[in-house]
């Protein structure tokens, strides 16, 4: 039997800016269902949306898993495009509720499936924990905005020595090779806004290779903070909008307002940026753009300026790092409270219900 195709991203990250989100672009208006998992830590909302993806996959159907950004092994989220169908996790940091509840949204409350009394006799520990928990993140997101503070004067001191002849010479370049072809479909275009990368417990995580898998074409930037690399970006999402694309805009895993990929699907391109932590191996139908190029003479004067920004930075992202890591461990802590008091016969019984019904109104249609 056919098997389908995975992507992974994330929808959420740890940033500059805190927690941030995009879980409102999981789905549009459009989706027949969306469901909306609750429950605490260790309710078995991973497994869940896991188990009911590993059946669909082995069905042919084409899947989009959206990994936890702080364990990538732990998935929040799964869409079935095919099916116009998702499941995500609803709880804190990305709390979700229904927009069309009873219509496309329901919510699916694995709480319902503990031993509340068993968990009451562990309150004061749970309470403990996650204060412990909830001050290791404050304390990793200080690291991070800092590190995001340096990084943009990091960029800015490049940025001072760009060389714009160049720059705009490879950005028509990107852009021909891009949209040349194409007519203007007679609509603006949609974006849907994600993230290929993550700043996670274990270090920087990516899944560029999985996004782009299907690329026939590839523009693959790589250079320095503040070698032009978003400028061209910025530009081309506009061109996408107005061409009538839909296309999927990455965001900076550190500093969400900064774009660093394009996938246009009807046109099977991408343009990414390549470069640390999230480095992507070039092959057939890639065109190699070194942004480095576009600085000029001057930046050497500022040598000193942009080694201590580097090594700074470094610095700062490996302590925010080392501040997340211990979050998931107190996280795992406080996991075993909740997977010792629940019933998972009970999820189990749910999620082989739900998938049964998901594939009688495919029978259907």
């Amino acid at each position: 039997m056919k098997t389908g195709r995975i992507r992974d991203f994330f929808a959420g990250g740890n940033t500059g800016q805190g927690f941030y989100s995009f879980y409102d672009q999981v789905v549009d208006l459009e989706a027949s269902h969306l469901y909306i998992l609750k429950g605490g830590p260790g309710t078995g909302k991973s497994t869940f949306i896991r188990k009911i993806g590993e059946d669909l996959f082995k069905q042919g159907y084409d899947l989009e898993y959206l990994h936890c950004s702080s364990d990538r092994n732990s998935l929040d989220g799964l869409v079935i495009p095919a099916l116009k169908t998702a499941f995500i996790d609803g709880t804190a940091p990305h709390t979700t509720d229904p927009i069309l509840p009873g219509i496309r949204d329901e919510i699916l409350n694995l709480g319902a499936f503990w031993d509340s009394r068993r968990l009451k006799l562990n309150q004061d520990r749970i309470i403990r924990i996650n204060k412990k928990k909830k001050a290791c993140y404050e304390r990793a997101y200080v690291y991070l905005n800092a590190a995001a503070g340096v990084y943009r004067n990091w960029r800015k001191t490049n940025f001072s020595c760009l060389d714009e002849v160049p720059w705009l010479t490879a950005l028509s370049t990107i852009k021909e090779g891009v949209f040349t072809p194409c007519q203007p479909t007679g609509k603006l275009g949609r974006l849907r806004h994600l993230f290929a990368s993550a700043i996670t417990a274990d270090g920087p995580i990516h899944f560029l290779e999985s996004i782009f898998a299907e690329a026939a074409h590839l523009y693959i930037l790589d250079g320095p903070p503040g070698s032009g690399r978003a400028g061209i970006l910025n530009r081309l999402v506009a061109a996408t909008i107005d061409y009538g694309f839909d296309a999927e805009v990455f965001h900076c895993a550190l500093d969400p307002a900064k774009y660093e990929h394009l996938w246009i699907p009807a046109l099977k391109t991408g343009v990414l940026t390549s470069t640390w932590p999230h480095k992507y191996p070039p092959g057939d139908g890639c065109r190699f753009i070194d942004t480095a190029a576009f600085l000029n003479q001057q930046q050497s004067s500022c040598a000193d300026t942009l080694k201590e920004s580097r090594l700074v930075f470094l610095e700062l992202w490996d302590r925010s790092i080392a501040w997340l890591s211990m979050a998931k461990k107190i996280h795992q802590e406080l996991e075993e409270y909740y997977v010792d008091c629940m019933d998972f016969t009970q999820t189990t019984r749910l999620r082989q219900a739900i998938l049964q019904q998901l594939l009688d109104e495919r029978i259907v249609r």
